[in-house]
């Protein structure tokens, strides 16, 4: 059997002629910065390599290839599923296809994401950032080649002129708020890698609710994963002053959290209240079944897409560039008032 051919990229096309992959992209797209000389003379050479002709349409295209991108930090049944689901069904009905890539919460991987997003010609961009991005030159490229980008749940602080959000802080102070007032004293947050902003969002309504109330946080643990999390709250619950109380940021933290304290006997809600971010069934799988701040990636997916669509079929227009999606706290039998 034939190795199949490696398939030629921009950058190949680049380091034939001499030029940026970038030159490259903005001859394809019929850039108006580069001369009609150096657009032929790339165009002819993409097709003398077989660059992908079907994929690309390296005829010039003059409509929409109808192709939405989406780069997501990881594939897990925590939470992202329901964003996907989200955003291909609105895609579907709106006529529009879906290219789905994980980053693995990397960095490098993110990069060379939009770089293939760039190669397939997408109309726009959808994008859940990963954990170790802090520069954003390769969306910046993008846009700059007229492909518009959303940033949706996993956002940067200070970039990126379009977000789809909830509100971490609101949502945090009100779970806080809610173990408050069953009457815990000593609450612990369990939040994940503390250089994400909606770890640090979450932080600070825990940490205001407890300045609203006038109490002092027992603990902040910050866990990568549902492991990471597990042997956390063996070290946490494993001292002599352990909390009564617990926020936790996500369902795979939660995940961790909760076989744990079974192994250590420590009887929810009786020795412990927990109030968890959630979108899915899992917190509905425990006895008793988990207080939520309900936050539904899948809206979140809907509303980024339809904001995303519209700066694509009007990319003149003025739209709300910041969308925050509501969230709901669902109380349950992990949260019960103390008596007395």
């Amino acid at each position: 059997m034939k190795n199949r051919k490696r398939r030629v990229t921009l950058k190949d096309i680049a380091n034939q002629i001499g030029v940026s992959h970038t030159t490259v992209s903005r001859a394809l797209r019929n850039h108006p910065d580069i001369s009609p000389d150096r657009k032929e003379q790339i165009k002819n050479l993409a097709k003398s390599m077989h660059y992908n002709p079907n994929a690309f349409a390296l005829s010039l295209r003059n409509s929409y290839s109808k192709l939405i991108g989406l780069i997501i930090p990881e594939i897990t049944l925590y939470a992202f599923p329901s964003m996907v689901k989200g955003v291909s069904e609105f895609c579907y009905n709106a006529g529009y296809n879906v290219i789905i890539l994980s980053s693995n919460e990397s960095y490098e991987r993110e990069v060379q994401n939009t770089e293939l997003m760039l190669s397939s010609q997408v109309d726009g961009l959808l994008v859940a950032i990963s954990k170790e991005t802090r520069k954003y030159d390769h969306f910046e490229l993008l846009e700059k080649e007229g492909i518009p980008v959303v940033f949706l749940d996993r956002v940067s602080k200070n970039y990126g002129k379009s977000k789809v959000m909830i509100d971490g802080v609101r949502a945090a102070y009100t779970a806080t708020k809610h173990l408050i007032e069953t009457g815990r004293k000593k609450l612990a947050y369990f939040g994940g890698n503390p250089s994400l902003f909606i770890t640090k969002q979450r932080l600070t309504g825990f940490r205001k609710a407890l300045r609203d109330y006038n109490m002092k946080e027992h603990s902040v643990i910050f866990a990568d994963d549902a492991e990471d999390a597990r042997h956390k709250t063996f070290d946490i619950f494993g001292k002599k002053d352990i909390p009564d109380g617990i926020m936790s940021i996500s369902d795979e933290v939660l995940t961790g959290i909760i076989p744990s304290l079974q192994e250590l006997n420590i009887r929810i809600p009786e020795k412990v209240a927990i109030v968890s971010f959630s979108d899915g069934p899992i917190s509905l799988m425990y006895k008793p079944a988990i207080s939520i701040i309900h936050h539904s990636l899948s809206r979140v997916g809907q509303v980024a897409v339809d904001l995303l669509i519209q700066r694509i079929e009007n990319p003149e227009g003025k739209y709300q560039q910041i969308r925050i999606v509501n969230t709901e706290l669902i109380v349950r039998g992990s949260t019960v008032k103390l008596e007395g």
